[in-house]
């Protein structure tokens, strides 16, 4: 299969997105490229085109997220960190109107999100609706049109790129690559503005915005060997990606730094779905291996995790405890309230927006590393 960027197909995943989080309050992600006029009021500075959001972020004493969201008119800001941000704007002459100049120098106004995914992985996956949700919608803040795209993991990268470059973008952000990250540097146009969502091997040409996936997995192991825990199966996410890697890593260090073994056997290969959790615990129960808590590499699985313990009669949490990974949704609409690691998802989406917005304002930007959180629920309960 190759990725496709045709009306009918963005139309197609603009219905099924707005229908999967309608809930939550996704805006459709835009047409684009059979309609390039600005539905929203074109962003430029005033007078102090030297002005940035991480020159108001650094003013005003908040995250550029914070600044993004201010000017979105969420309602999730406290009145003070609003406060500030206004006063911050107001001295720095600052609007939120950036990207005027450079459209009105001949760009097209698209910004593509581009995440490598099935189809079926994308829209039964909670995370990718709020990585979407926040990227989409600060890129509409600043003038600009969002244009997702799905790449299937089977896809060419050569078709792929081609109709990129067709298709215009002024920047490009990627998500989920499984591949390694020099094909992406050797196809990618140089002057394309680019960031990752997520380190996909270290890049030395694009910076990327991803989460402390390392100190995740350790969090996630540190917090079931407290519970009570000694042999703990870890249920990998897809080892293509660098966030699985790292997840493992924080595991292996953890089990290390407690003084328990690293059982080779009790690490199981997976790939973020639930199907494939569900696979793998029903074969180690098949096995008669021992084990008494399951780090899973992200929500998904833990649901898939628990289900399966559930129907072979092994209770959650008396008998095996159960965390995940991401604080998505999926973590409290199952049987059992999952205990997990928040990563801050819409965050992620937000702060590729802003890093490419700041690109093609002719900023610099560097990798940024967002923080996690431990949330307990009753899946590791004493």
């Amino acid at each position: 299969m190759t990725s496709q960027i045709s009306t009918g197909l963005v139309r197609s995943l603009q219905e099924r997105v707005s229908s999967s989080w309608a809930s939550g309050g996704l805006r459709p992600i835009s047409p684009g490229l059979d309609s390039l006029a600005m539905d929203a009021p074109l962003l430029k500075r005033s007078n102090r085109s030297d002005s940035t959001i991480d020159q108001v972020a650094k003013l005003a004493g908040v995250s550029r997220a914070t600044v993004s969201r201010v000017m979105n008119g969420s309602a999730h800001v406290s009145p003070e960190r609003v406060k500030a941000v206004q006063r911050a704007i107001k001295e720095l002459n600052f609007t939120p109107n950036s990207t005027a100049r450079r459209l009105a120098g001949g760009r097209s106004g698209l910004i593509a999100l581009l995440i490598e995914e099935s189809s079926e992985e994308f829209f039964t996956n909670s995370f990718w609706g709020e990585v979407v949700r926040g990227f989409s919608e600060t890129i509409r803040e600043a003038g600009m049109h969002p244009l997702m795209l799905i790449q299937p993991k089977s896809g060419t990268e050569e078709s792929l790129f081609a109709t990129l470059q067709a298709g215009q973008m002024d920047g490009l952000a990627i998500f989920g690559w499984h591949k390694p990250v020099k094909v992406l540097e050797k196809l990618l146009d140089p002057k394309m503005a680019v960031v990752f969502g997520g380190d996909f091997g270290g890049s030395k040409k694009y910076p990327c915005v991803d989460v402390d996936n390392v100190r995740g997995g350790y969090l996630a192991t540190q917090h079931l060997i407290e519970s009570g825990c000694t042999k703990i199966l870890v249920i990998t996410g897809d080892l293509t990606l660098q966030s699985a890697r790292d997840r493992l890593s924080g595991y292996e260090k953890a089990i290390s730094e407690a003084g328990l073994k690293i059982d080779e056997k009790l690490i199981v290969h997976g790939d973020y779905t639930q199907i494939k959790a569900e696979s793998i615990v029903r074969q180690v129960l098949r096995s008669k291996k021992k084990f008494d808590g399951i780090f899973a590499a992200n929500d998904l699985s833990a649901v898939g995790a628990i289900e399966m313990l559930l129907q072979h009669g092994v209770s959650v949490p008396e008998q095996v405890k159960v965390i995940g990974f991401d604080d998505s949704p999926v973590a409290t609409n199952g049987v059992l309230p999952v205990t997990s690691i928040r990563q801050p998802i819409k965050e992620l989406g937000i702060e590729v927006a802003l890093s490419l917005l700041e690109i093609l304002n002719g900023g610099q930007v560097g990798d940024k590393l967002l923080g996690v959180k431990l949330i307990k629920r009753k899946s590791t309960a004493r």
